[in-house]
């Protein structure tokens, strides 16, 4: 479909609606990809129930309506050079290391889309056996769907403990590598001065206040010698 600049008017309106005012000026994939994105994050929240994740629609309802108005106000020029890709395709362009990422957690993700499955077929199971079970076993189908709507949100209550718990290691590694990092900076702080000082004396280091006391004595001393033994001739 040939991308084009449209009324002002019903652009703002369309904008109102992710995904609605991509489409509106022929950038399908774009549109499509972003409504899908946004009905698909409003349709986890509630079937996970967690209000939370709501947030996360209205990032996607801020970017997609400034993305649409951004587009209508660009001169034609700048507008033709704008390309019909959908979000995921810009999602993986702005992380070059999407695909390296994906493939060192495959099992991770293969894990979790897993235990997204089964939860949809537990509740779907418990829906049938509350049709096919007689009225006085209905309490086992009612377990059933209250056990598969509250599971998800505990398995992503231990996630984040789990991740919070990495997190906290990971701080403590760095604290005592810090800790190392300062118990051996006297000695490297020691070799800098005498370095320096060497520098400044063009290459030799300054004598210690005892190394000159005894040379001074030794000189004394030689010149005592001397004196005695001129005297003794």
């Amino acid at each position: 479909m040939k991308t084009k600049k449209k009324n002002r008017f019903f652009t703002f309106i369309f904008s109102c609606m992710p995904g609605a005012g991509e489409m509106y000026m022929g950038f399908m994939n774009r549109g499509v990809s972003m409504m899908l994105l946004f009905v698909l994050t409003i349709v986890i929240s509630v079937w996970l129930e967690q209000a939370a994740l709501m947030a996360i629609c209205i990032v996607e309802w801020f970017f997609s309506f400034f993305y649409v108005n951004h587009i209508a106000s660009l001169n034609d020029e700048e507008f033709v050079m704008v390309k019909d890709i959908s979000i995921f395709e810009t999602v993986g362009l702005q992380l070059p290391g999407a695909h390296e990422a994906v493939n060192k957690y495959s099992k991770v993700i293969a894990c979790i889309m897993i235990f997204l499955g089964g939860c949809f077929l537990w509740n779907t199971f418990a829906r049938i056996l509350s049709w096919m079970l007689p009225e006085r076993f209905n309490f086992i189908s009612r377990t059933m769907r209250v056990i598969g709507n509250y599971l998800p949100s505990i398995a992503i209550g231990f996630g984040i403990i789990y991740l919070g718990l990495r997190m906290l290691e990971g701080k403590k590694v760095e604290v005592v590598s810090r800790v190392q990092a300062t118990e051996d900076k006297p000695y490297k702080s020691y070799e800098t001065n005498e370095t320096y000082k060497a520098h400044e004396t063009h290459g030799k280091v300054e004598p210690k206040e005892a190394d000159v006391t005894k040379e001074v004595r030794d000189s004394e001393k030689k010149t005592g010698m001397q004196e005695e033994n001129q005297e003794g001739m």
